[in-house]
């Protein structure tokens, strides 16, 4: 419980800083160098509303709630993070209506108001309640019947089969085969003819059913105990807004409840995209989103999949030189992207696809990249994995399933010793274009990889499925080497022998001990992995168990190479260093603006590390920019700082001397410092050497051309200008700001050099 409390409020705390209840936000999968993904919320900007703290994220209903899960526990949310339904056991589906939330499990449904209240927990239920009555089908007899929201009957009877209520009235058939529209009290409203079998359990228009003599269909009046058509249709579907495609002979149309056509069956086929739209192949060979009445919102030539359902009034077609069009509802195209394939559209701009064989997030309106998954990772002490694709098609399995491998490996760079670089990536390939040892039948593997560096050794896993459906099964085995030397470490270095009998000992008993596999060592100890294969009931999952050192002492081998090397941090060799730091090779991006700042005292390391990658506080800011500036002590300490505080005097100096202009109400000396408020700190120092802030409008026409523009606060607009104008600061890739984003020692590093 307490776990979960803490989540709660981490993301609501995050939800008050980053969510803005305006715009659309829309779920987003990132998968990390330990090899595990976690999803977040990004808005339409690329700017993270809420937290990578969910194992999954769903997308966000018209009623303003979404799904989340925590491992094996799910919950629903609202835009701002809060939990509306707490955490709990992980139902088959969430389903949202306008009134309620549906937890969907193997044979019953639990149901929550909107504002997260339970309502009931219904044995069998189908869809939602209408009309204040909920249809279940038992899980026993598998017949239908109807109950309210305390769960008595809603009225006595049991039914072969059933629909839900719709205007008072549902469609049922009895035990006896006969049937029947009845009202909510269970009263016979009509009986149908006997030999008359509805094609649905529904009643469209509170009227009109489609009824099938086997071969054909035709619409039928209950009021009027009378067929509205004759038997002339191949298929009726069913009606969305009082229309239903119908196929005569050869040709679709749309026709009403009544049976009259809306539009002539015409087309080669139809179907239905929603929101009024259907989907219409022509006898040319061109595709249209046409209306009920054939006016057409967006044509097509000729197309390559897609006029797939509208999703917030969008949706797409391919084309053969491998080209996706995305078109509005309303009308005509919209936007355009080449080398794409798989969109998912998430907000009426935001499309999820893969181009360029890249997982990429995408404003359609602009086209800027709001996020894709990232290909390069920092394991510290200059040391980088970047990754790899490997993908290989392997034929079909007899059920014409296709198999083959499809997966990424990391490539490490930054190691000094060339050779023992390549030795070690070698080892990373051939060990994944390996895979684990697994029959022709199912010779397939699919997943990426995790890395760490633990102490001196370079610890890498897969993690990845192997195997298709039944048969499939995790494999997360891992690959251990000695970072100085290439050495690679196996169990037998680390341990005695006889060492899997202390170790059968301390793993829990719950599982097969040949089933734990694929150990994984670390500086803590070695955790043993439980893979589970994929079932009816359950998909492939792993469970894992840390044996610590301590727990491990009788079987340690502590005078080996392998535990030395795990307990010795990593120190590159001095002459690959820079400014004699640890953690920044000479292949960083900012090594030379991190020597020049070290070289003239202005930053400074701890324990012979710069951590390039850790934010940099306000106090850490004013104290460079005070030994920059040379600036005289100040007579006083600056309002609301602690005098003892090691920075007390370099900060006070800095607002004695009026570069803190803007920034003293809430200063925050220990507080990693955003880019907004670094660059309010740089404009005052460039007003002081004799530039002019730009006037608002002057601002606001400079930052036009930033996705995020809107998101920069109004008090920090001018600084920011101003430091573009004079190139201090650049925009991302993606065509933001990202002004309330903190700022690494490293990007500080560049920052400070313009100043010397």
């Amino acid at each position: 419980m307490l776990k979960k409390t803490i989540c709660a409020i981490v993301v609501a705390f995050s939800a008050l800083i980053f969510a803005s209840a305006a715009s659309p936000i829309f779920p987003v999968e990132r998968t990390d160098i330990d090899g595990v993904t976690r999803a977040g919320y990004l808005d339409e900007t690329g700017q993270t509303v809420l937290p990578f703290v969910y194992t999954q994220a769903g997308e966000f209903a018209e009623c303003g709630l979404a799904a989340v899960e925590d491992g094996a526990q799910t919950a629903v949310i609202n835009r701002e993070g809060y939990l509306v339904v707490p955490y709990t056991d992980s139902p088959v589906s969430v389903d949202f209506s306008d009134e309620m939330i549906a937890y969907r499990y193997r044979d019953h449904s639990v149901y929550y108001t909107l504002e997260g209240e339970q309502v009931g927990s219904y044995a069998g239920a189908v869809g939602f309640f209408e009309d204040g009555i909920l249809l279940c089908q038992s899980p026993a007899s598998g017949l239908y019947s109807y109950v309210k929201e305390d769960g008595s009957p809603a009225f006595a009877g049991e039914f072969r089969d059933a629909g839900a209520f719709s205007g008072g009235r549902a469609l049922v058939q009895t035990t006896d085969g006969i049937y029947l529209a009845i009202d909510t009290a269970g009263s016979t409203l009509y009986t149908l003819e006997s030999g008359i079998t509805p094609s649905y359990m529904t009643i469209f228009g509170e009227d009109t059913i489609v009824l099938s003599n086997g071969t054909n269909q035709a619409l039928y009046s209950l009021s009027q105990s009378a067929f509205l058509t004759d038997f002339l249709y191949k298929t009726i579907s069913e009606f969305n807004d009082g229309v239903a495609m119908a196929r005569q002979v050869n040709r679709w149309g749309l026709m009403d409840t009544s049976g009259s056509w809306l539009t002539e069956p015409t087309y080669y086929y139809l179907s239905y995209m929603g929101e009024g739209l259907y989907a219409a192949r022509s006898e040319d060979g061109s595709v249209s989103a046409v209306d009920a009445y054939g006016n057409i919102s967006y044509r097509t030539p000729s197309y390559v999949g897609g006029f797939n359902e509208l999703c917030y009034g969008l949706s797409w077609h391919g084309t053969a030189t491998g080209r996706l069009i995305f078109f509005r509802a309303s009308g005509g195209y919209f936007a355009s992207l080449e080398n794409a394939e798989n969109p998912t559209l998430l907000s009426e701009n935001v499309v999820r696809v893969t181009q360029d064989g890249k997982l990429r997030y995408i404003n359609l309106s602009n086209g800027n990249v709001l996020f894709e998954q990232p290909t390069s990772f920092d394991l510290g002490s200059g040391i980088t994995a970047n990754t790899v694709h490997y993908e290989k098609f392997m034929g079909y399995q007899e059920d014409g399933t296709a198999h083959g491998w499809d997966v990424d490996f990391p490539e490490i760079s930054g190691l000094p010793d060339a050779d023992v670089q390549k030795q070690i990536n070698d080892a990373i390939r051939n060990f994944f274009l390996k895979g684990p040892s697994v029959t022709a039948e199912y010779d397939a593997l699919e997943g990426g990889y995790g890395a760490s560096l633990e102490g001196s050794v370079l610890v890498v896993w897969a993690s990845c499925i192997s195997g298709k459906g039944a048969g499939a099964s995790v494999w997360n085995n891992s690959l251990a080497f000695d970072v100085n030397t290439g050495e690679q470490y196996q169990m037998s270095d680390l341990f005695v022998s006889g060492y899997m009998d202390t170790v059968r000992s301390l793993l829990p008993d719950t599982h097969e001990v040949y089933l734990y596999s694929f150990p994984r060592m670390s500086t803590e100890g070695v955790t043993w992995y439980y893979n589970e294969y994929e079932s009816e009931l359950q998909s492939a999952y792993t469970e894992s168990y840390l044996l610590t050192f301590d727990q491990l002492a009788d079987v340690i081998d502590e005078s080996s190479d392998c535990y030395i090397a795990l307990q010795t941090p990593y120190q590159r060799p001095a002459s690959d260093a820079v400014a004699g730091f640890a953690d920044v090779s000479r292949s960083h991006w900012a090594a030379s603006f991190i020597e020049t700042v070290a070289g003239e005292g202005l930053m400074q390391g701890a324990d012979g590390k710069f951590r390039p990658d850790e934010t940099i506080t306000a106090a850490e800011v004013c104290a460079t920019i005070a030994r920059v500036r040379t600036l005289p002590e100040a007579e006083t300490v600056m309002e609301g700082i602690d005098p003892a505080a090691w920075y007390a005097g370099e900060v006070s100096a800095t607002e004695a001397a009026g570069l803190l202009e803007g920034l003293t109400d809430g200063f925050q000396p220990e507080a990693a410092i955003t880019r907004a408020d670094t660059m309010q700190i740089f404009a005052n120092l460039l007003v002081e050497q004799g530039s002019t802030l730009p006037d608002a409008a002057a601002a606001d026409a400079a930052l036009l051309s930033y996705a995020d523009a809107a998101d920069i606060p109004a008090a920090r607009r001018q600084a920011i200008a101003l430091c573009l104008e004079n190139g201090l600061i650049e925009g991302y890739a993606d065509g933001t700001i990202k002004p309330q984003n903190t700022i690494t020692r490293s990007e500080y590093a560049k920052l400070l050099t313009s100043l010397i």
